[in-house]
């Protein structure tokens, strides 16, 4: 179990800017949930943190990249259940996603399935559209906006 993005806050918050605090809150808070959880499991589970570049450890303080913080939250969300294309028009979507973003791009592929997008090839997609600007903007947020062209169809056959 990976702690969430609202453990990481609330240890941030409660912690003063010191790593022990910070560290025993979180602690505090995921062993709440599990009780299987090691000390060890733990600092593995925050060095990962660190490899992904969400949080920076320079053996005193702890400090949380907002940016990467975003992009987490983002990526560990699934589907944008809320918000749907418009009717009004079909808009054919084209995508070249790197292999390094691989979990992006399934992302991408979930989200469209959800709004019935017709599969061409895997990665161009026939839908309704226009597509919301949110999507847009997790798109800028997860880095794979220029990668992605949408066009309008005018006549299908």
């Amino acid at each position: 179990m990976q702690p969430t993005i609202v453990d990481h806050l609330i240890a941030f918050l409660l912690s003063s800017r010191s790593t022990k605090i910070y560290r025993k809150m979180l602690w505090k808070r995921m062993r709440a949930r599990q009780k299987n959880l090691t000390p060890e499991a733990f600092r593995q589970r925050i060095y990962r943190l660190g490899k992904q570049g969400v949080v920076e450890t320079d053996g005193e303080t702890i400090h949380i990249c907002r940016e990467d913080l975003a992009k987490l939250a983002v990526k560990n969300n699934s589907v944008m259940k809320n918000i749907y294309p418009g009717k009004t028009e079909r808009v054919l979507l084209s995508f070249d996603i790197p292999e390094t973003k691989k979990k992006t791009r399934d992302w991408l592929r979930n989200q469209i399935k959800y709004w019935d997008f017709e599969m061409i090839h895997k990665s161009l997609w026939l839908g309704h559209g226009p597509l919301p600007k949110e999507f847009g903007e997790r798109l800028r947020v997860l880095g794979i906006y220029e990668n992605i062209r949408v066009f309008r169809v005018r006549k299908a056959t």
